[in-house]
């Protein structure tokens, strides 16, 4: 069955290239129309937790309850007292131009409190003092622009600490993405050099680079998309350049490796192409399929963000086959013996081999 697919693919392989290309232009779609990626916090609605929480919300604090999030900002100072006229005046001075933007509905200080809740405000040794700050957005919102409504703040002689779910979620994320990137960056050219190392030539180190590419772009497009169905953890993207990457470019070299084996023994392209996927095609099929079925056991994870990171996984590994049996040996198929080039960088490595 998989020969008989490699034939087809080498009959029609401009077709099937096409068809890559069109699959790529609907990933390209799905994330510019995805849906909103949520954090680890809305997850649970559905469990009885998070509908008893609804309940209350709905009947016991209708009247008060909003869809806004909120953060903290904690004042302290070594040498002047929380009571102190000084440390007072220093603390309003702080967060006064808070008051005027529209993004804030409240800000709460030891200053304008009830007298009773005073207390709840400042630090027993009384050289701490907090300040609650309601945002009117929602914390998914409000982690785009945390960092600029903080940036009002103007702490004076005081020191201050910002705290709380949004600005504490929104640097978490920030971390997350800066240390992807990074890894990101160190991986691909790491990649591709070991990958020109063990190919001894550039084309064919570019094809499985180039499949996990599309493997990421694909799988990216495939978690947005569930999104509009259910919760999808923000961390999904995560999962899915990580273990996109490395599976694709995994299944990939068992292909290419295969093909140039079979060009090399004397055997035509479309020969090389069958048996190619008679063998390294099989292989990856069954393995993908395997590794989709381990992940997709994080499903069952209800009301965590688990479930939505082995959707995102089983997604990017089957995308990364099926680009694993179609755009690559169409490729292949296209290059032929030119996916040896430079011919020269072979020989060379070969001979000092």
């Amino acid at each position: 069955m998989f020969a008989r697919w490699g034939r087809f693919v080498y009959r029609f392989r401009w077709a099937t290239l096409i068809a890559s290309a069109l699959l790529l232009g609907l990933s390209v779609v799905a994330i510019l129309t995805g849906a909103t990626l949520t954090s680890s916090g809305s997850f649970g609605a559905n469990l009885p937790a998070g509908q008893a929480a609804k309940l209350i919300n709905g009947e016991i604090h209708a009247q008060g309850a909003t869809a806004g999030s909120s953060f903290e900002l904690i004042f302290s100072s070594p040498n002047l007292n929380a009571n102190d006229p000084q440390f007072q005046s220093a603390l309003e001075d702080a967060v006064a131009s808070l008051n005027f933007d529209s993004r804030v509905s409240a800000v709460s200080t030891p200053y304008n409190v009830p007298a009773n809740e005073r207390s709840a405000f400042i630090s027993r040794n009384s050289h701490e003092a907090l300040v609650v700050v309601e945002l009117k957005d929602s914390s998914l919102k409000a982690e785009g622009y945390i960092g600029q409504v903080t940036g009002e703040v103007r702490p004076g002689p005081l020191s201050v600490v910002v705290t709380g779910d949004v600005p504490i979620t929104a640097g978490f994320n920030t971390t997350l993405e800066q240390d992807l990137q990074r890894a990101e960056y160190v991986a691909l050219p790491i990649t591709l050099l070991l990958l020109v190392l063990i190919f001894a030539a550039i084309v064919a180190a570019l094809l499985p680079l180039g499949v996990g590419l599309l493997a990421i772009v694909g799988g990216y497009g495939g978690t947005v998309f569930l999104a509009h169905f259910t919760d999808v953890s923000q961390y999904a993207t995560n999962v899915v350049t990580l273990i996109g990457l490395g599976v694709a470019i995994d299944y990939s070299l068992f292909i290419v490796n295969r093909f140039r084996d079979e060009l090399f023994a004397g055997a035509t392209r479309e020969e090389a192409i069958a048996t190619s996927m008679a063998t390294a095609g099989r292989a990856i099929t069954f393995s993908g399929i395997t590794v989709a079925i381990g992940l997709s056991a994080m499903v069952f994870f209800q009301g965590t963000f688990l479930a939505s990171m082995g959707g995102a996984g089983a997604i990017v590994v089957g995308i990364a086959v099926f680009y694993g049996l179609t755009f690559l040996p169409a490729a292949l198929s296209v290059l032929g013996e030119r996916v040896d080039w430079p011919l020269w960088l072979r020989q060379r490595l070969g001979a000092r081999k």
